[in-house]
């Protein structure tokens, strides 16, 4: 078992980029991802975002955060492939910029009618930065970062970057540590190799991940913490081994209609079921079971 918790379990993510206590991690991960972007300090809101109508479907982030600016992030960390996932994040980023008028008018103390007539949707930035632990684009395999913002087509140039969506497709990131000349890339080869953390090499010795090695070793846990972990890790686990055997649940399910198809046009060409089961390799009671369910 590794020395140190997986920053790609949801514990694991939650530890390192959504505490107080290693809230310049978080600071010093999203000014590398953002390049341009300097945040000097952030505030964590509250993770869970209700709809505007009661009934509506919420959000729930990983990690929602706010800057002295007053611009957003909302930091994801994805294990697996899901369809409509792009879509999902598109959804969950709606929530950051349609409740920004709410947010300000609880600051300015304002009732709502007067807030509603002097707030001309000045609108603050919306990151959501997306740790992909599986390739999402695999016809492009060298590109491991998406930057995402509203485009003129015809122009090719932003439009828009109220929301800015980065997507960072992790198993595609293979630079060795001696290539990562920025804290962007150094923290993207952490994550994919924390075990590295045992012994810090030089390219990694600063307080950022000096920090970080006392946050992720396990032995420095307390015993609380320990079994939340643990129980964590034993959740996703059994999430996972029951989505593999729904899938091969349903794989099988496809495999035997398409035999049932297939017995079904012998059958319907004149074969008897004597020949179908020699051309198929299947028993004749097998056969005369699948054709009593037409």
């Amino acid at each position: 078992m590794s020395k140190f918790i997986n920053p790609f379990s949801d514990y694991g993510f939650k530890v390192i980029f959504g505490s107080e206590v290693s809230k310049d991690l978080i600071i010093s991960f999203l000014n590398g991802v953002l390049h341009d972007e300097v945040i000097k300090d952030i505030s964590f809101r509250n993770v869970e975002m209700l709809g505007v109508r009661h009934g509506d479907r919420k959000a729930v982030f990983d990690i929602f955060c706010e800057n002295e600016k007053g611009e957003f992030f909302i930091v994801e960390m994805q294990k697996s492939r899901q369809k409509y996932f792009t879509d999902r994040v598109l959804y969950y980023a709606s929530f950051a910029i349609q409740q920004q008028s709410q947010i300000a008018m609880e600051r300015t103390k304002l009732s709502e009618d007067k807030f509603s007539h002097l707030w001309r949707y000045d609108i603050n930035k919306v990151y959501v930065v997306c740790i992909l632990n599986f390739i999402m684009d695999p016809s492009h395999p060298e590109k491991y970062r998406w930057d995402v913002v509203r485009m003129d087509r015809e122009l090719r140039e932003p439009f828009s970057e109220t929301l800015n969506e980065i997507y960072l497709e992790m198993p595609k990131f293979c630079l060795p540590l001696s290539s990562c000349d920025t804290i962007y890339k150094k923290w993207l080869y952490v994550l994919n190799n924390i075990d590295i953390m045992e012994r810090l090499p030089k390219e990694l010795n600063n307080q950022i991940f000096q920090k970080l090695k006392s946050i992720v070793e396990i032995e420095r846990m307390s015993p609380d913490e320990r079994l939340a972990y643990e129980l964590s890790l034993s959740a996703e686990r059994d999430i996972s081994a029951i989505a593999e055997t729904r899938y091969e649940e349903g794989k099988e399910e496809g495999l035997k209609e398409g035999q049932k198809r297939i017995i079904e046009q012998m059958k319907n060409r004149g074969m008897s079921i004597d020949e179908i089961s020699e051309c198929t390799g299947y028993p004749i009671d097998e056969i005369t079971r699948l054709l009593k369910k037409q």
